[in-house]
């Protein structure tokens, strides 16, 4: 028997890294996955490794209407859904003077809209079950760190809603969770200017352990927040 026996967990950005990891360890618990991702190989790739996945569909979570075409494939397949993990980001690293319009734009519309999207088209799912909602954060939401204006502002924003999601429904039963990891071993580090180790940072299952420990919890506690940093702290370019 797992701990999520028969729970049904939509992920976002569940083709690689992060959400990925967390699809697998939550597969792990008997968890019955729906899967979204922008690129549909890579989707259907990971799907067929997790055997519990009930449901993979590309799509943009930033689109409106992509996102109303999953959860009407949602009702259609499970009628429910328990548990929805906010996954997808980009990330930029530029300095300020340099980030263009349309690199700002992409860091907000994928990191804070895609949040205020599914989470208000999931609502009457996670009303109904009393469910949860993870928000896959960073330590940009909390430290501001040079050369990443449009992904810290996104994060910053995300953080904001997450804390207002989190107030507003849990009076409708809903626990409202965000993990914040530090600097991660996925296609986002080789978007610095500096070399990073790999042993350094953190693994993605490390993030997936964390997401499992906030959703098994009683039902009376709710983990607010969790920062998830590499043992050595964050990462800087030396200069």
């Amino acid at each position: 028997m797992g701990q999520l026996d028969g729970k049904v967990v939509l992920v976002s950005g569940a083709s690689r890294g992060i959400g990925l990891a967390i699809a697998q360890t939550l597969s792990e618990e008997g968890a019955r996955l729906v899967l979204t991702a922008r690129e549909r190989r890579p989707l259907d790739l990971a799907a067929a490794r997790l055997p519990t996945t009930v449901l993979a569909m590309a799509g943009d979570v930033t689109n409106p209407s992509d996102v109303k075409r999953l959860f009407a494939a949602i009702r259609k397949h499970t009628g429910r859904l328990d548990v929805l993990i906010n996954n997808a980001g980009v990330f930029t690293f530029r300095p300020f003077r340099k980030t263009t319009l349309t690199e700002w734009r992409r860091n907000l519309e994928t990191n804070l809209t895609s949040i205020f999207l599914m989470t208000q088209s999931a609502l009457p799912l996670l009303t109904r079950s009393h469910g949860d909602v993870v928000n896959i954060l960073s330590i940009s939401s909390r430290v501001a760190f040079a050369n990443c204006s449009a992904y810290t502002a996104s994060k910053f924003g995300a953080r904001g809603l997450t804390d207002v999601l989190r107030t507003e429904l849990r009076m409708k039963g809903i626990r409202v969770m965000a993990v914040l990891p530090g600097m991660t071993n996925t296609r986002m580090k080789d978007e610095v200017d500096f070399p990073v180790d790999r042993r350094d940072v953190l693994r993605s299952e490390d993030v997936a352990a964390a997401v499992l420990g906030a959703l098994v919890q009683p039902r009376r506690a709710t983990v607010e927040e969790i920062l998830v940093m590499p043992s050595g702290g964050a990462l800087r370019a030396e200069k």
